[in-house]
């Protein structure tokens, strides 16, 4: 008949090498939960100015693509992200919708803008909602003048609803037309 020997030692684990790593396992997971949302936040946010950016550079190349002028609106009254680009007079060669992105109502990022004249400090978050509905017309050189004169936008923040401490990004705008920036401020710098 067989026997079968049992080593003396097991390979496994015993219920208090488990308990130990599952103590541990849930001290980091405790530890590193606040710091892994605030990064997803921030990650929006970030992704969120940089597709703003983006059309705002689309709105400008369409404007003097197209030899007209062209006009950025951001609709929606809450500052959720969402806008729509179209020339300002519609003609057959410049329709008055060139294309859209639709408001977003499940993110929580927000949009607050500022007009050059009433532009406050940079370290100054603008509230979310601000001075919206909002545009930015470009002209068929590619410049905004209507941002010199006070018609139009300078400055769009970027912020997370509700969140003080998630970063804010900022951007701007010049009379020019091709001095998009984004910048991105900490908390701490906006106090």
């Amino acid at each position: 008949m067989l026997t079968r020997h049992f080593p003396m030692y097991s390979h496994g684990l015993t219920l208090t090498e488990l308990l130990i790593v599952l103590t541990l396992s849930s001290i980091l997971l405790a530890i590193g939960a606040p710091a892994l949302a605030q990064w997803v936040r921030d990650i929006e946010v970030r992704s969120n100015a940089s597709s703003l950016l983006a059309v705002l550079h689309a709105a400008r190349t369409e404007a003097v693509t197209r030899n007209a002028w062209v006009r950025l609106q951001l609709r929606d009254t809450q500052g959720r992200p969402g806008w729509q680009l179209g020339c300002v007079q519609p003609t057959a060669r410049c329709p008055s919708l060139i294309r859209q992105q639709a408001t977003d109502q499940g993110t929580a990022v927000r949009w607050g803008a500022a007009l050059l004249s009433a532009m406050p400090p940079i370290h100054t978050a603008i509230a979310a909602g601000a001075n919206f509905p909002a545009a930015i017309r470009f002209d068929a050189t590619g410049a905004a003048p209507n941002i010199a004169t006070g018609d139009d936008i300078a400055r769009i923040d970027i912020t997370y609803n509700g969140e003080p401490t998630t970063r804010r990004m900022v951007v701007m705008v010049s009379a020019q037309g091709i001095d998009s920036t984004l910048r991105r401020l900490t908390p701490k710098a906006c106090l």
